[in-house]
């Protein structure tokens, strides 16, 4: 009855027919049922296994995963496919410990431990960690986090910290060579987007530069002369204009100061006083001083002291009580801290207002209280030192509630 011979796997290898020997499906003979001389073809089979068929030539008829000694490069080699020529062959062990032991491909799903690793193509790996990576000549890393390392060249298009809030530190003395064209500026090294760059430190700390440029690349040309108004003006933007030093004091030389509307506030600190021949112009005409007011009154609202706050309406016809009048186009306002226009009105303590007035007013006539905040031209007689708000600047000719522009002093 012939043998029928399975591999590994389970599949056929050979049927091996009564009395003959097969040596033709692998490198070892493979006797059938009463072959005579069975037992020296054993006997030589334990013998090339226990050798892993020594020798300088791959073995014959070498199934997959067969083991060969190559004697003639002393390494242990595995068959990758049957029938493999012996170029093919895998080595996977070195007799010597100077040796070279080579895998073509090779799944640890374990742990690999080793002294050393050298790989001279590519090495992929989803994770790494080691205590120490020494790479000879180039690594490419599309995205790394290094806690710490020591690289001795780098390139590379971007350098981050993780996000625009955190944190990173550069030690050591750097030096930014770069020729390229950065926001239409030729020529740039580093450029600072979105932030500040603040240099900080005690002795000799500052930025040094060979140039000066303006923000538009073009050179200030200070050379070795010092930083003035002369060499430094046509360089500064007209807003900024001229800064330099006069007697050790900073001096400010321009024409304009601009918070970007009228409607925006601006602020100057400091005790300044106007020079000789110097003055303070304003496009409005009258002075006038915040008051915190009982309630919220109209500009041109005649006020007297008194009520729940420091200013009310005034009461009374040709009243004697009168304090000023509220102005919304001030030439200079005092105590502006105080509130706002319905909290604290502006009370014009002198100069030209318009006045909320009943009745006709002729150009020069005296104006006194009409009560509940509203004043009337005088009529004969009525007018005296304590009563007059003011004296008109224009006609009324209706009789109706209007307005008159008046000048105003505060009795």
């Amino acid at each position: 009855m012939a043998y029928t011979i399975l591999k590994s796997d389970g599949t056929v290898l050979t049927t091996i027919a009564d009395g003959t020997i097969n040596t033709t499906s692998t490198s070892l003979g493979l006797p059938g049922r009463n072959y005579a001389g069975y037992g020296e073809t054993i006997d030589t089979n334990f013998a090339h296994l226990v050798e892993n068929f020594a020798s300088g030539s791959a073995p014959s008829n070498s199934l997959k995963g067969q083991i060969w000694y190559d004697t003639g490069a002393n390494v242990l080699k595995v068959c990758p496919s049957d029938g493999a020529a012996a170029a093919n062959w895998s080595t996977i062990a070195s007799t010597g410990s100077g040796g070279a032991t080579t895998f073509s491909s090779i799944d640890v799903s374990g742990n690999l431990l080793a002294g050393n690793i050298t790989a001279t193509t590519n090495s992929n790996a989803a994770a790494m960690t080691t205590s120490q990576l020494t790479v000879s000549t180039t690594a490419n890393i599309a995205t790394g986090n290094i806690t710490a390392g020591e690289i001795g060249t780098l390139t590379t298009t971007a350098i981050t910290s993780g996000a625009q809030t955190t944190n990173g530190t550069l030690t050591g003395v750097w030096t930014a060579n770069g020729a390229g064209t950065a926001n239409a500026v030729a020529g740039t090294s580093m450029w600072v987007t979105g932030g500040n760059l603040v240099v900080t430190g005690s002795g000799s700390i500052g930025i040094k530069t060979d140039n000066f440029y303006y923000a538009n690349g073009v050179s200030i040309p200070l050379g070795a002369a010092a930083y003035s108004n002369a060499n430094v003006a046509g360089y500064l933007p007209t807003y900024i204009g001229n800064v330099g030093a006069a007697g050790g004091a900073t001096v400010f030389n321009g024409t304009t100061l601009n918070t970007g509307a009228n409607t925006t506030a601006g602020s100057i600190t400091g005790n300044w006083t106007l020079t000789t021949g110097s003055r303070l112009t304003a496009t409005y005409a009258d002075l006038a001083e915040r008051f915190s007011a009982d309630d919220v009154y109209t500009p041109g609202t005649v006020v007297q002291l008194g009520g729940d706050a420091e200013v009310t309406a005034v009461r009374y016809e040709l009243s004697e009580d009168v304090f000023g009048v509220v102005s919304d186009n001030m030439a200079f306002l005092m105590n502006d801290a105080a509130g706002n226009n319905d909290s604290h009105p502006a009370v014009a303590m002198t100069g030209r207002v318009k006045v909320n007035t009943i009745g006709k007013v002729l150009k020069g006539e005296r104006l006194v209280s009409a009560g509940k905040g509203i004043a009337r031209a005088a009529t004969v007689g009525e007018a005296t030192a304590f009563n007059v708000i003011g004296r008109a600047l224009t006609d009324k000719y209706t009789s109706e509630l209007g307005t008159v522009e008046a000048i105003v002093t505060i009795k």
